[in-house]
């Protein structure tokens, strides 16, 4: 007990093969720890139990990180998060704000914090871990273990009226904008922007996301205020594609789309 109660950081994170960044965050509480990470760690500090009928894992690790996991996802959300994590490719569109997947932390803050009624402040910092969590499918090299390096392809259409509208205060609209464009450098990531110029689209501002699996199999995810739809029958989802597709059409190309972030990145 001594010797595990001695370890520190790095030592966790060379024996469960995690980054360090990653195992900060996860002690630190702005990020819920995986489930993977957990049976990693149940084994690492030897808290590994393993039913003997089923042989389903229920180290005290892995029972607390269900328990944290279940408090912190909305019941309507939770097929969201797991097919999200299985996810291929993800396709988004959003024209209120940043996607869930793009935000920094401060923004996502700022978001939460306008629901009404209000949360509790543990509600929203709560929430805030777990779209923090939900970016780390997008960080192979960060937020996954070392050796697991396969990672969705995001493909993020946002109108320019989500830029212009300040969330929180003008510095967290600076921040987010610097982070679009760090997000957008990334291989896996693009990001298109419909300008304001475009007018009125097919998609008339609804937002959603269209979730492909591994073995190509397609979810339409969409919310609602408090509760969410799930669009699994093909001729819908293949609806959804199209609109997809238009909305790319209209939408400037990633070049053009990462010139005007950068041109609105010091507006507020």
């Amino acid at each position: 007990m001594s010797e595990h109660a001695a370890m520190t950081q790095s030592d966790v994170a060379k024996q469960t093969v995690y980054a360090l960044s990653t195992v900060s965050a996860y002690e630190t509480g702005t990020r819920i720890p995986s489930a993977d990470f957990a049976e990693r760690a149940d084994k690492v500090f030897g808290t590994e139990e393993v039913d003997a009928k089923t042989g389903e894992k229920k180290g005290d690790l892995v029972r607390l990180q269900r328990l944290v996991e279940q408090v912190s996802v909305r019941p309507w959300f939770r097929d969201r998060v797991a097919v999200e994590r299985q996810a291929a490719e993800i396709r988004e569109y959003e024209s209120y704000q940043i996607c869930g997947l793009l935000q920094t932390e401060d923004y996502a803050r700022a978001i939460v914090s306008s629901v009404r009624p209000i949360l509790p402040d543990d509600a929203i910092e709560r929430a805030v871990a777990l779209r923090m969590t939900r970016q780390q499918i997008l960080e192979p090299d960060d937020g996954v273990p070392l050796d697991q390096d396969n990672a969705p392809r995001l493909w993020a259409i946002i109108d320019e009226s989500a830029l212009n509208r300040v969330v929180g205060n003008p510095e967290i609209m600076r921040a987010q904008r610097e982070h679009l464009l760090t997000m957008a450098r990334r291989p896996n990531i693009t990001i298109q922007i419909v300008p304001n110029t475009e007018g009125a689209t097919c998609a008339f501002g609804r937002a959603f996301a269209v979730l492909v699996s591994q073995n190509n199999s397609s979810v339409v995810y969409f919310e609602d205020i408090g509760t969410a739809r799930y669009v699994r029958d093909r001729d819908e989802v293949s609806r959804y594609m199209l609109v997809f597709d238009y909305l790319r059409s209209c939408a400037l190309n990633d070049k053009q789309s990462i010139d005007l972030i950068k041109g609105t990145r010091n507006e507020s």
